[in-house]
């Protein structure tokens, strides 16, 4: 199988999975009664930038096949036919998309953070500035991408080899390949130390566990995609391997996002697939405080006063937190002292 086919396919693959991982999250919200927050705008902004990156490759690859190996590793003085220039132009729109694409991914699942661990001043600072270093990442490559060739259309005629003209691509794609690494590992890091103090349900730690080893991936696909796109003394990368590498590092990160809050509907699915199918509502208690390996509190019992934002969901509204992976109250029972021996929080049996 050619490369362009394994790319084509693997892009196409990448779009299906992402399009139906999000459309079980607002699913999701929508089953379990919850409002859509700016993380799920976030993540189909995410969604809809990767069909449209993913459409310039496909098209790039298909209908120039040879142009991509001369686009990286292109003699200085090859001149570009005009398959070479319009491969060029679809490659420079589907990296410019990238870069909006993993950003507005990475807001999303940090917006998720702080819907569910918003619970300290401290934790919320953490979040404001790795946001604020997502946003800067996004603007400083858009930005730099578009202007990597002055003029601009130098990117297309063969003039990157000539540094008058345009910077040294295949060094700053590295640049913004390890950048980006660093980035996703302090947002996989950032909530560790919050969820090692909670006290799960063997199913959730599953779950989360889970989560965080797709996170782990979407990392190694990243440091993957570095490697092998960096072509030694060339002032390109190796366009094939990027283009790759990029849709699994994309995909990845948006299935990722969306494990959490597609978690109520794998539930219910799987009471469909063994005979006993759970109404929404009982699937929505499971999270709330009413299944195993949840905490409630009893009527007796009183949470102090300094405790209120670790109160995640209002039942009435059905508005929450995003805590149907992680059940935040179980660790609040740990800091709430009993008020006599007669009134103590359910446990998990």
């Amino acid at each position: 199988m050619k490369d362009d086919d394994v790319l084509t396919i693997v892009g196409a693959i990448g779009a299906i999975l992402g399009i139906i991982v999000v459309a079980i999250r607002f699913y999701a919200r929508h089953m379990t009664n919850n409002k859509i927050g700016w993380d799920d705008w976030c993540i189909l902004i995410s969604t809809i930038a990767v069909i449209g990156g993913d459409v310039l490759v496909v098209v790039a690859n298909s209908m120039y096949p040879n142009s991509a190996e001369v686009a990286s590793h292109k003699d200085p003085s090859y001149e570009y036919t005009e398959d070479d220039i319009h491969y060029t132009k679809l490659s420079f729109g589907a990296t410019s998309i990238y870069f909006t694409t993993v950003s507005a991914t990475k807001l999303s699942i940090l917006l998720m953070y702080n819907r569910i661990f918003s619970i300290s001043h401290s934790f919320r600072r953490q979040i404001l500035l790795l946001t604020l270093l997502t946003a800067a990442f996004w603007m400083a490559t858009t930005i730099s991408n578009c202007l990597n060739c002055i003029p601009l259309e130098y990117v297309w005629i063969n003039a990157k080899a000539d540094p008058r003209y345009c910077i040294n691509y295949n060094l700053y794609w590295m640049g913004c390949g390890l950048a980006e690494c660093a980035i996703d590992i302090l947002i996989l890091l950032v909530p560790v130390r919050t969820i090692s103090s909670l006290k799960l349900s063997r199913s959730k730690k599953i779950a989360v566990a889970g989560v965080f080893m797709l996170g782990t991936f979407v990392i190694i696909s990243g440091i993957v995609k570095v490697v092998l796109s960096y072509v030694p003394g060339s002032r390109q990368p190796n366009f094939g391997q990027t283009s790759l590498w990029s849709s699994i590092h994309i995909s990845t990160g948006i299935i990722g996002a969306c494990l959490p809050v597609c978690w109520p509907v794998f539930i219910r699915l799987e009471g469909f697939l063994s005979g006993k199918t759970p109404p929404a509502s009982s699937v929505r208690g499971q999270w709330y405080g009413s299944s195993r390996g949840s905490t409630r509190f009893t009527s007796k019992t009183t949470r102090p006063q300094e405790y209120p934002a670790h109160d995640f969901h209002d039942p009435l509204t059905g508005q929450s937190d995003v805590h149907e992976l992680l059940q935040h109250k179980e660790n609040v029972r740990r800091s709430v002292p009993s008020i006599s021996n007669n009134t103590n929080p359910e446990s998990d049996t």
